[in-house]
């Protein structure tokens, strides 16, 4: 399955393991190198938020995001205003970079800036911080709007 811009509300049945198997987000190997510098775990320069693939398809799921440039920026967001340790120069520089360095396919639009910060807002209020670095394994096997519930999310 490969979700587009809309979030199918049939995963709402799914739990997080078996939707996150299912979903077909970018390979690592389509990540462009400017984005693995600046948002994977692995990089010695990656920004407050950085998460992995995987984990990153399954904020995508856990918070009802397909897969546009608008819905990116907002996991982005959301992963950035979720980790304490973001301040506002880091913010700076992910919006920088997504509107104007990033390669075409992934870059966003000045307008996808509001989802950024919306995001942010959204990870700032949960109640669960730094979810980029570790979703709870107990999360695996249950449903996402059980998730939702328990980070106090209203999407």
């Amino acid at each position: 399955m490969m979700l587009t811009t809309e979030y199918p509300q049939e995963l709402d049945n799914w739990t997080l393991s078996a939707a996150c198997e299912e979903l077909k987000g970018d390979p690592a190997t389509d990540i462009p190198f400017l984005m693995w510098l600046l948002e994977n775990p692995d990089s010695p320069l990656a920004l407050p938020g950085n998460i992995g693939l995987y984990n990153h398809d399954c904020m995508h799921l856990i918070l009802k995001q397909g897969f546009s440039s608008e819905n990116e920026a907002f996991v982005v967001g959301f992963s950035m205003g979720n980790d304490v340790r973001t301040n506002w120069l880091h913010q700076w520089m992910i919006k920088t970079s997504s509107v104007w360095l990033y390669p075409k396919k992934y870059r966003w639009h000045h307008s996808n800036v509001a989802a950024f910060e919306q995001g942010l807002k959204v990870g700032r209020a949960t109640k669960i911080k730094n979810l980029n670095r570790s979703i709870p394994d107990a999360w695996n096997n249950k449903r996402l709007p059980e998730i939702r519930d328990e980070l106090g999310l209203e999407i």
